[in-house]
């Protein structure tokens, strides 16, 4: 029997990620950094690590006694500040140790990512290696986006309840709800430990989310006015389309022709393919559904959840999409009984043409990315909705051992 260091395929992903890094680091060198990550796919914005230096920004106009939501002098770019100030509680350091720390969260993220995993086979290795170079994540890591430290307390909080340790796990995602929001998706991993335990759960989620919103409106108003879309190139979701038809139309006659206005009809379709496909899926669970508590399906309903309610609020930067980098150990692992196995299979060639479907490459590409980032939200909600437990419960104080 081989070694378990020599079968497990992380060892080929980590291949995969040396192999590109090493390559992208003789562009750099060859052409600049710039073009390096150009050719990736990546826009850079003239430093590396770009994101953390709104944090140093907010707090020095803070204690001169500015307000960063309306006004950011101190960030090289300008930009206001588009966070909760609960983050200026612990990202508080100088803008010297920039390098240093983003080298030190993509690093650990990267190990985070390795870690959730788990044993891969050789196949599941090279393709959780090419997800892992894709453009989204490439993005991330070199914006060093705050979405890296939220993914790593999504996984984390995952792993709680795999470990049957409720309370953390709960703990984890509220706060990183608190932090930006979009993660109260991921608590639909409680649903993995029954209707009737994670109701109670999730009820409390509610109720601590919905308070915590009403005390904070204004300051989440202030957070999405200045938080930016990044453009049709760079981005996901229901309202991207929108976008596209407004800029083709002037380009075509130039003028707006202002179908940006009707983004909403974007976000209504795809509530109801979502409701719809969710519908599909729930009619077709079997007794697959009622096994025991498994880390990577629990994994999967947060990346899922996060995917689909990112997409239908509307316009995400494109690094969002490492959330779906939760869903690979369950949507690539061998046949183990579930049911809509197409369904599951076409929502991970959807998964990885969405990741490499890069306009920053060309344009001709936003047609398949379009394409696949709806096809992807409606067969996700289909799986979650397929994979959801019964409503009398099922035993989730023991765990399933599953190989990925």
């Amino acid at each position: 029997m081989a070694p378990a260091a020599q079968s497990d395929g992380r060892w080929i992903a980590a291949a995969v990620l040396v192999i590109f890094g090493l390559l992208l680091w003789a562009g750099s060198r060859a052409a600049g950094p710039e073009a390096a990550l150009r050719v990736a796919g990546v826009p850079s914005v003239g430093a590396p690590f770009s994101d953390l230096y709104v944090f140093p920004a907010a707090v020095g106009e803070l204690a001169q006694g500015n307000n960063p939501y309306l006004r950011n002098p101190s960030d090289p770019w300008a930009r206001t500040y588009n966070y909760p100030r609960t983050w200026l509680l612990f990202m508080r350091y100088p803008f010297a140790a920039i390098p240093w720390l983003g080298f030190g969260i993509d690093a650990v993220w990267l190990f985070g990512l390795f870690l959730w995993w788990g044993r891969l086979g050789p196949i599941q290795g090279l393709l959780a290696g090419a997800a892992a170079c894709s453009p989204p994540v490439i993005l991330a890591l070199e914006r060093c986006n705050s979405d890296l430290i939220i993914f790593l307390v999504v996984a984390a909080a995952v792993a709680c309840l795999a470990g049957r340790r409720p309370g953390p796990a709960w703990i984890g995602l509220f706060a990183a709800a608190v932090l930006k929001l979009f993660p109260a998706a991921a608590f639909a991993a409680f649903l993995q430990r029954g209707w009737r335990e994670a109701r109670w759960w999730l009820c409390a989620a509610a109720g601590a989310l919905g308070w915590w919103v009403l005390l904070e409106l204004n300051e989440i108003r202030a957070i999405a006015h200045n938080t930016p879309t990044g453009g049709p190139a760079i981005s996901y979701g229901s309202t991207v389309i929108f976008t596209i038809a407004d800029l083709l139309h002037r380009d075509r006659t130039g003028e707006w022709a202002g179908y940006s206005s009707q983004a909403w009809l974007g976000a209504a379709v795809a509530v109801l393919v979502a409701g719809a496909m969710a519908w599909v899926g729930f009619r077709r669970r079997s007794a697959a559904s009622a096994l025991p508590f498994d880390r990577a399906l629990a994994g999967f309903h947060a990346g899922a959840c996060i995917y689909i309610a990112t997409f239908i609020l509307g316009s995400n930067f494109a690094y969002r999409q490492i959330f779906l980098l939760l869903c690979l150990p369950w949507l690539l692992r061998k046949d183990d009984g579930f049911p809509l196995p197409r369904v599951r299979s076409a929502a991970a060639i959807c998964l990885f043409v969405l990741l490499w479907s890069n306009a920053q490459w060309s344009l001709a590409l936003i047609a398949p990315r379009e394409l696949a980032s709806w096809t992807l939200m409606a067969t996700l909600a289909c799986l979650v909705g397929a994979s959801l437990p019964p409503a009398d419960g099922h035993p989730s104080a023991k765990r399933r051992t599953a190989t990925f």
